[in-house]
């Protein structure tokens, strides 16, 4: 199995030890010593080894015995709305409320189940047996556009397009108050929370960064006003942070309608975050340009519709 490394240094057993959490560090070094683990097509000597951006890593079978990827169940009940399928991918519209991939403790009821069922080989297509065919995701309460390769070729073909930023996205996105600019990039990096691990923090003084902080941005643009009240946004995140986009919002003061960790501290006006990623444009495995765009799902419409009426008076 193939993995790029996309950070831009870190030790090499560290970077494992993240990627494969059913794993202990001192396993992941044992794997390293014992030559089941390639950089750049050479064996590593060392669990210490600095991997550098674009670093190719190669890994024996054997790392992942303890992951039991056979415990994921397929789950033909939960519905796929798909939007486009070819030989090589499917592009999911999948629904806020489900979560994209399993982790260590929660191993039914995820999207991942749900394409198991309906495609058996995808469970060894990837880099985590957790999350068999997800080359990127989005947050449970995120609705949208998601692709899913269907073998390992496709898988680094899609992967690569990320990595080099090829690929794009974009999401429709509802904030409280009025951005004072109509377009605008917010290049805050982003760190781990000290007081919450659930949150991620942008890092808005120079002094601040460390060696956990990574290179963030986010491109928006004003797609709508309703009073001085909400702005709906089209955001194009030029990286793939976890909860990016919500966190640089909240960052600018602006944070998502409906975001329970990063809203504002007031009754929630919905009871999931106004975040949609509904636009994807890559290239397919095939050299196909693929171009995708999608509606805001219903509840989201319907909020729209709530907060557009004229009050009355």
């Amino acid at each position: 199995m193939e993995i790029i490394f996309e950070n831009t240094k870190e030790r090499l057993d560290k970077f494992l030890h993240q990627k494969f959490q059913a794993l202990s560090r001192n396993e992941i070094q044992k794997l390293i010593k014992s030559d089941l683990v390639l950089v750049n097509q050479k064996t590593a000597l060392k669990p210490s080894l600095i991997l550098k951006t674009g670093d190719k890593i190669e890994i024996e079978e054997k790392i992942f015995k303890k992951s039991k990827p056979d415990d994921l169940k397929p789950e033909p009940k939960i519905p796929l709305k798909i939007v486009y399928e070819d030989k090589d991918l499917i592009v999911i519209n999948k629904p806020a409320g489900l979560i994209t991939h399993p982790t260590d403790k929660i191993r039914k009821g995820t999207l991942v189940n749900a394409l198991l069922a309906r495609y058996p080989k995808l469970k060894s297509v990837g880099e985590n047996p957790l999350r068999p065919g997800i080359v990127h995701r989005l947050d449970k309460d995120t609705s949208g556009l998601i692709i899913i390769p269907k073998n390992q070729k496709s898988f680094l073909f899609i992967k690569q397009q990320f990595l080099d930023h090829s690929l794009e996205k974009k999401y429709l996105c509802l904030v409280d108050g009025i951005p004072l600019k109509k377009s605008g990039v917010i290049e805050y990096p982003i760190r781990p929370s000290t007081k919450n691990r659930l949150k991620k923090v942008a890092v808005k003084r120079l002094a601040e960064i460390k060696k956990s902080v990574r290179a963030a941005i986010t491109k928006y643009k004003v797609i709508k006003t309703f009073g001085q009240k909400f702005a709906l946004l089209e955001i194009s995140p030029q990286t793939g942070r976890t909860h990016q986009i919500r966190v640089h919002l909240s960052a600018i003061n602006h944070p998502v309608i409906g975001d329970k960790l990063y809203g504002p501290k007031t009754v929630s006006l919905l009871n999931r975050q106004f975040l949609h990623a509904y636009y994807l444009k890559f290239i397919s495995p095939s050299n196909k340009k693929i171009e995708l765009e999608i509606n805001l799902p219903k509840d989201l419409e319907n909020f729209l519709k709530r907060i557009n009426k004229p009050s009355k008076g």
